[in-house]
């Protein structure tokens, strides 16, 4: 029985309704993503240093010349006792038992002993022979009495005491921002950090990135740092690719208010051209939301390191420029876009006719069933929306299934129709139907895509501390059903479940009995092991590593497009779906299955693209739009070539 017009007219409003729900939280999300385009540039001091010494010219003057190529701060890192004395400003002697720290300059001592006392190191005003080890600060200055803790002096050496008042002083003067390098300590928790983070702030810095290989109050001062930072205006900089421990968590308690950063280590610099490395920095900003860029100097050799320098600067900025609407500027937390909780639940109705449409097309629901699987799917998935952040990425999760599934179907019944047209030869009429089936297909994708953006637009999918949940699963589930639809056929409207499962039966059989060839053995093993590498890199960790062809390759497209498509979709995914189409209806069957097999993995990956929220909504639909032009004219020009010879019998469609 075919689902009655009041089914369909229901499907439509709830279609329309979350439509329009998602389509505003889409434009709220977008809203805050073009708000926030300034990307601050920071380099070393301690490089500066060197590149000053270098051109013979005083910290300062250099420091004017890297603003003006677009340097926005300067990252100071504290120092330790072992800093001093390797600068002659401290001298150690004692016998273990008793370490004397000597420094002529008492203002100093007063600031070691106040640093380290805010890292815990708590002094006390007499040596009790019993005990021990003890480490006593001193300075020139009779006035300045000296102190004395009751610590041995190995375990203060590695504390912090602080970022240099000279150095942040000659960045202020320079006009430039500070950013802090602080290192974790024993015992930190919200006090003693939040005291730290006030002697930076004290200092002129605005911004903290921790060094070594765990953030502030890495464990259990972890939410005690997040409400440090907090009270003190201070942000945080997470390390993109980093993994120090603890900075996921420190994330997660700042509740998105932290700024991610992309740097290149000394070893990685090595490594790297100078183009190579530009490149790098431009794409985190424009395509991963990096607010951030943390460079390392270029070079500290040949006639002019410093000349060299400046330009390595300002070909990163102009290259920011070239790729987007960036500009050089201090970084600002990302704004939340928003979304009213209400428009959730309106959302996941359009996602609940995207599921049932999907499951009528592959197993024939009569009108009480069908009335059933749309009221309780979508009863169902508001409740998952409303919910929260985990019940939203569920209903995102199921659309994600549904969508690429039903966008596929009008392919898979052009394939499996005992009745389908066909003709011999080929034309421009059957190529260019392949091109329709592929907008069709890209169309049906795009209203799936719109509620998942939409149920995830929040700044905590936009830094990246919650993400889109079973990104693997979500590639290769729809083209595992894609490929089960086309061995047993589609359902269809008059169809009831004892027929439906007759035809499964007798095409399961059917395909289970046929005779395989070498040709058709060696293609079902190239897609499906084409289908496990697009699954195995899935995502950011993939652990499958990109060939230096292909990262040239990469780099063309880079050039050569406004914006490089994936190359899952305009290589393989698009042109096998116009392909697939075009061998439908030229009596190519037998092709035709398993290239729209590879279609789904196009449409898949449509989705899959917008399903990283980090990336700018521009840029994705940029990437996507480019893929489907590039997609179907390879197909189209494949076709040609390819659909030239006269066809052959059609095997049996089962």
């Amino acid at each position: 029985m075919t689902p009655s017009r009041a089914f369909n007219g229901v499907c439509w409003l709830m279609a329309v309704v979350g439509m329009a729900a998602s389509l505003a939280a889409m434009a709220l999300r977008y809203r805050a993503e073009m708000r926030n385009r300034s990307v601050e540039i920071v380099i070393d001091y301690a490089e500066v240093q060197r590149l000053a010494t270098a051109a013979g010219a005083s910290t300062a003057d250099v420091l004017r010349q890297f603003r003006e190529a677009g340097v926005i701060s300067v990252a100071i890192e504290e120092e330790t006792i072992a800093d001093l004395v390797e600068s002659g400003r401290a001298s150690v002697n004692g016998d273990g038992h008793i370490t004397a720290v000597h420094m002529a300059d008492p203002a100093l001592m007063d600031r070691t002993a106040r640093e380290w006392s805010y890292r815990g190191a708590i002094a006390t005003r007499e040596i009790d022979p019993d005990d021990g080890p003890y480490t006593v600060l001193g300075s020139n200055d009779p006035k300045h009495a000296g102190r004395l803790f009751p610590s041995a002096y190995p375990a203060l050496s590695r504390l912090g005491i602080g970022i240099p008042p000279v150095a942040a002083d000659t960045a202020l003067r320079a006009g430039l921002h500070v950013v802090a390098r602080i290192s974790n300590f024993p015992g930190a928790d919200e006090a003693t950090v939040e005291h730290v983070l006030r002697s930076c702030a004290g200092a002129g810095a605005q911004t903290v990135i921790c060094t070594g290989t765990e953030i502030l109050g890495n464990r259990g001062g972890t939410v005690g740092a997040a409400e440090a930072f907090m009270h003190t205006g201070l942000r945080f900089g997470l390390i993109e690719f980093g993994k120090q421990q603890g900075d996921e968590r420190l994330a997660e308690a700042l509740g998105g208010q932290f700024v991610r950063v992309h740097s290149i280590s000394e070893g990685e610099m090595g490594a790297l051209s100078e183009d190579a490395a530009i490149e790098r920095f431009a794409k985190a900003a424009r395509e991963r939301n990096i607010r951030l860029c943390y460079v390392r100097m270029l070079t500290f050799a040949g006639s002019d390191p410093l000349g060299a320098n400046l330009h390595y600067i300002s070909s990163i900025v102009d290259r920011m420029g070239k790729m987007g609407l960036l500009r050089p500027g201090p970084a600002r937390f990302f704004e939340d876009p928003a979304v009213p909780r209400y428009w959730a639940p309106l959302m996941a109705l359009l996602c609940a006719v995207l599921v049932v449409r999907a499951s009528m097309a592959l197993l024939p629901l009569r009108t009480p069933l069908a009335w059933a699987a749309l009221l309780g799917t979508g009863a169902a998935l508001m409740a998952l929306a409303w919910s929260g952040p985990s019940g939203a990425k569920m209903v995102a999760f199921a659309a994600a299934l549904a969508t690429p599934t039903l966008a596929c179907m009008p392919l898979v019944r052009l394939i499996t129709s005992d009745g389908a047209e066909t003709r011999t030869g080929s034309s421009l009429r059957d190529m260019f139907t392949g091109v329709g089936m592929l907008i069709q297909a890209s169309a049906i994708t795009a209203c799936g895509l719109a509620p998942i953006v939409g149920l995830l637009a929040s700044r905590a999918f936009m830094v990246k501390t919650d993400q889109f949940a079973g990104i693997k699963a979500a590639h290769a589930v729809p083209v595992v059903l894609v490929g089960l639809a086309l061995i047993v056929g589609v359902a269809s409207p008059a169809e009831t479940i004892q027929t439906a499962i007759v035809r499964i039966r007798t095409r399961l059989q059917a395909f289970v009995r046929q005779p395989i060839t070498i040709g058709a053995f060696a293609l079902a093993l190239a897609i499906l092991a084409a289908l496990m590498v697009a699954v195995v890199r899935t995502g950011n960790e993939s652990g499958m590593g990109v060939s230096g062809f292909e990262m040239r390759f990469r780099s063309i497209l880079d050039i050569a497009l406004p914006a490089r498509p994936r190359t899952k979709e305009f290589l393989i995914g698009h042109p096998a779906m116009v392909l697939a189409a075009a061998a439908a209806l030229t009596r190519r069957r037998a092709w035709a299955a398993p290239l729209a097999v590879l279609g789904a993995l196009g449409q898949v990956s449509i989705l899959n693209t917008f399903c990283h929220i980090h990336t700018p909504l521009a840029l994705s639909a940029a990437r996507v739009l480019t893929g489907i032009i590039l997609g179907a004219v390879i197909g189209v020009a494949i076709a040609t070539l390819a659909l030239r010879s006269r066809p052959g019998p059609s095997p049996p469609s089962g």
